[in-house]
């Protein structure tokens, strides 16, 4: 059993030794780097189109005030806000982010 160990463990060194060259990570990229599909490229092309062709801006709209604890408390909401070129909104999404206010009585 003792003569056995130095020879497992060197087995395993090469094998560490190899899954982490160069050579191995350039066949493993290959395998794993497939091509898209012509209906799903034209859509992503699309989609950045839509977004170059729109601007977006982060802002912060009031959601509303409550009383808790002896203080007033002011709620709000971010929401995505697209705008084209000209400034005007083309598109208003709301995120899960919100912003507190808490004011003392």
């Amino acid at each position: 059993m003792k003569i056995h160990l130095p020879f497992f463990l060197v087995a395993v060194i090469l094998v560490i030794g190899y899954l982490d060259s160069p050579l191995f990570s350039q066949k493993e990229d290959f395998v794993t780097s497939l091509p898209l599909p012509v209906e799903e490229s034209t859509s992503a092309n699309a989609q950045e189109n839509k977004q170059v062709e729109s601007f977006l801006e982060l802002e912060s709209k009031f959601v509303e005030l409550r009383e808790e604890d002896g203080y007033t408390v002011e709620v709000y909401q971010e929401f995505e806000v697209y705008k084209d070129k000209e400034g005007n909104l083309v598109e208003s999404i709301p995120t899960t982010n919100y912003h507190y206010l808490r004011y003392k009585k």
